[in-house]
């Protein structure tokens, strides 16, 4: 019985230690901030984030947000000489949602982020960097999806939508002949009007990058030129729908950390 009770315990401490040997842990300083991370490197979603100001006061804290650390970034977001602090952190979750933005503006009275998923910083381009978010389509095996820029004006995050003046927004540009190449080998591989088919699909994505870029029509034209299903009528009003909801929902989101 006591050797059973000492193995008890010997592997009790093992498990404790291994389980430590896969902590990951960091503390970053930003300015009279310090940021603390944790997670278990071998389970999804254990990540922890801890703010606490010059006087170790938390001013934020929240658990179970992320699978894993990428990186960090101060950079000046809105060109006002204040740096924003960005935490870059993966999910491991799947390949439509792989990493989250955590944005803190450390001027503020409430420290609560802004959050973009799929996200990443493009800066050196414009007149003041752009947080680039990227939307996959379900399914995922087809590699449709489009981009949208976001900028950082008065403590919100709101879409980009001058293309004359953003060559950030002129980046995510659509090519015409890598879509409409998609949508042959799609109907080489499968039935294009089939009840199953997802074709529509590709011309969502093209359609609402169009629409992203303030030049809807030449969604449109695409899918007049090249939608060959019976169904165009139908799908073109259902599509229509769809997109300007998606638009309208990226449009009006506020991206608060923990809000859908």
């Amino acid at each position: 019985m006591l050797m059973k009770f000492v193995l008890a315990i010997s592997f009790l401490f093992y498990s404790i230690e291994a389980c430590s040997q896969n902590q990951f842990e960091k503390e970053i300083t930003a300015g009279d901030y310090k940021i603390f991370l944790k997670n278990s490197e071998d389970d999804f979603f254990t990540g922890s984030v801890k703010i606490t100001d010059k006087n170790n006061n938390p001013v934020f804290y929240a658990d179970s947000v992320y699978t894993r650390y990428n990186r960090d970034t101060l950079i000046d977001l809105n060109n006002d000489g204040v740096k924003e602090f960005i935490l870059d952190l993966g999910t491991g979750a799947t390949m439509y949602d792989y990493n989250i933005y955590l944005i803190y503006d450390f001027t503020k009275v409430i420290i609560n982020p802004l959050e973009v998923h799929n996200a990443s910083l493009i800066s050196g381009i414009d007149d003041s960097p752009k947080i680039v978010s990227y939307v996959r389509l379900s399914p995922a095996a087809l590699g449709a999806g489009y981009s949208f820029p976001l900028k950082y004006t008065d403590g919100k995050l709101i879409l980009e939508n001058d293309i004359s003046g953003s060559e950030v927004l002129k980046g995510i540009e659509t090519d015409e002949k890598e879509d409409l190449h998609l949508i042959n080998e799609y109907s080489k591989a499968f039935g294009e009007c089939d009840n199953a088919s997802e074709i529509k699909t590709y011309f969502e994505a093209y359609i609402m990058q169009q629409k992203i870029l303030q030049q809807e029509d030449k969604g449109w034209d695409f899918f007049d030129k090249y939608y060959k299903c019976k169904d165009k009528k139908e799908a073109r009003a259902s599509l229509k729908k769809l997109v300007q909801e998606d638009y309208d929902f990226w449009n009006n989101s506020e991206y608060k950390f923990g809000e859908k």
